[in-house]
């Protein structure tokens, strides 16, 4: 079967044209798909939050409640290098929306015409996009990667994804376990601390699963498990999902502003702590998924700064950074940045070390805050930030 060309612009998909050479492995039942699988190889949770699960929720739900049928592609495996990692989606509504990405926009026009195929009446499949070496770049997956991807229809009525939904607006962990080989394939298991829901066709291969949930709750990742050893039709992707990582930012200044929107389409839940009303105003921080105008200590001391939170004063005030500093300094925050040049840095360090903080415990302060880029206006600040963040989450 020949691979073919997917041209899309900005406005609709294009129509594809045959290449030769090209190649496309659509499997089906194909034993070959699951040996091309790599079990255990785990990548972490996308950091295109909008190309995720959680990105193309709203709009299914959105699909669902007009009553229109729904068909999903998931990203499972990666081989050398794709643009984005397993867990990705990409979502077609019968009504012609599309949500989501897969590889952004190598393969989305032939996936496009295979979920359509599947909302007319096809059945759930697997496929594999690759390249080979004499294509170069210009066809396929440009980077010379290969992926997997499986293709369902979504039943907003199954109670497995009614109980994900419920999960994930809770901020509870659960893990959601789908089949990846031919006899599994379209099962579905969620597995809780204490609970389980769904199947994934087989009473020993549901036990082998719940036997694995403590290895999986708590992490956020994407990857191919072996559930039997050496069975290759016990093949399943397992995607851990956590609550989103939670920005603290403290003062809702231009910088604040800027560094809201970016985070929150970055995949990060935001908090905006200050005790100015005039600034801390919910149309100016659309984004926030709140807004506390207590002073910095009283509102960050009823959060729980864990290592997944991380706290950026921006206020430029030493009445308003040093309670933040020392409260975060006294909690397990992942990442604490301060705004200000050299002079501020050595004040507010002063200050610390006055009350009692120890040089140790100061130096978990990431100050001047964000990457050195050169920024200079508060967006270009926003970017160094939340390049510093990212850059110390994917550090190995």
């Amino acid at each position: 079967m020949q691979l073919t060309k997917i041209a899309q612009n900005s406005a609709a998909m294009l129509p594809r044209r045959a290449l030769s050479g090209e190649r496309l492995t659509a499997l089906g039942a194909d034993a070959g798909f699951c040996h091309g699988l790599q079990p255990g190889v785990a990548h972490r949770g996308s950091g295109s939050a909008g190309m995720s699960l959680r990105g193309v929720r709203e709009d299914i739900a959105r699909w669902a409640e007009r009553g229109d049928p729904i068909a999903m592609a998931t990203l499972i495996a990666v081989r050398r290098s794709a643009p984005l990692p397993p867990g990705a989606r990409f979502a077609i509504s019968a009504a012609g929306e599309l949500s989501g990405s897969i590889s952004s926009g190598c393969v989305e026009g032939d996936l496009h015409e295979r979920l359509s195929a599947l909302l007319g009446g096809g059945a759930p499949a697997s496929v594999t996009y690759g390249i080979t070496d004499e294509m170069a770049a210009g066809v396929g997956l440009s980077c010379g990667g290969e992926i997997d991807v499986l293709l369902d229809r979504y039943d907003p009525g199954d109670p497995v994804w009614h109980r994900l939904w419920q999960l994930q607006e809770a901020g509870a962990p659960g893990v959601l376990l789908t089949g990846a080989a031919p006899p599994t394939r379209s099962r579905q298991l969620l597995l809780e601390p204490d609970r389980s829901l769904g199947t994934l066709g087989s009473a020993a291969l549901d036990r082998a699963a719940r036997s694995r949930v403590d290895d999986w709750l708590g992490r956020s990742d994407a990857r191919v498990v072996e559930l039997v050893q050496d069975d290759p039709d016990s093949l399943v992707f397992v995607e851990s999902f956590v609550p989103p990582p939670r920005l603290v930012i403290v003062g809702a200044t231009p910088i604040g502003h800027a560094l809201c929107a970016m985070a929150h389409r970055t995949g990060f839940e935001v908090v905006v702590v200050d005790p100015r009303d005039a600034f801390l105003r919910p149309e100016r921080f659309p984004d926030a998924a709140s807004l506390d105008p207590r002073w910095p200590d009283e509102a960050m001391a009823a959060l729980d700064l864990d290592p997944r939170t991380s706290v950026v004063i921006l206020t430029h005030d030493e009445k308003l950074d040093e309670p933040a500093l020392e409260t975060a300094l006294a909690s397990r925050c992942g990442y604490i940045g301060l705004l200000g040049g050299g002079r501020t840095q050595r004040q507010r360090r002063e200050a610390l070390l006055a009350r009692g903080l120890d040089e140790a415990a100061c130096d978990r302060i990431h100050g001047p805050v964000g990457l050195r880029i050169g920024a200079r206006s508060p967006a270009q600040i926003a970017v160094s930030i939340l390049a510093q963040l990212v850059a110390l989450d994917r550090a190995p």
